[in-house]
């Protein structure tokens, strides 16, 4: 089955791809420190919250899929897991709603948060292809 266009063999070279780009990227800590004085009150009402920790548990939990996937073990990944994978980190974590239309001020976050964004899809559309 194709998706997009993209057979389950080009889906997985571009996960393949993707997923070696991101395990060399520092997490972007310079940017969720600036975002947390930018928006000081807005983080002080979220007092038991973690971006840091909440960003890092979205990011694993699509490098962590990516790995069955290119380990040729996708029936082995949990339900729970894949059903988590349908939402994107603002959607997960709606008390963050407040950074998303300032993101461009906060690149590297940007960027990390775009290309996890990506492989998410890209996962998706492998899991429908098969």
């Amino acid at each position: 089955m194709e998706v997009l266009g993209l057979s389950s063999e080009e889906i997985r070279k571009k996960i393949s791809s993707l997923y070696n780009f991101l395990l060399v990227n520092p997490f972007p800590y310079e940017d969720t420190n600036r975002m947390k004085c930018d928006f000081e009150s807005d983080f002080e009402l979220l007092e038991e919250e973690s971006l840091n920790a909440d960003f890092n548990d979205y990011c694993a939990l699509i490098i962590g899929t990516t790995s069955y996937i290119l380990n040729g073990n996708v029936a082995k990944i949990p339900e729970k897991q894949i059903k988590v994978l349908n939402e994107g980190f603002f959607q997960r974590f709606p008390q963050f709603s407040f950074v998303e239309a300032k993101l461009e001020n906060y690149p590297d976050f940007q960027n990390e948060y775009i290309n996890h964004e990506e492989l998410r899809k890209l996962i998706l559309d492998y899991l429908q292809s098969k």
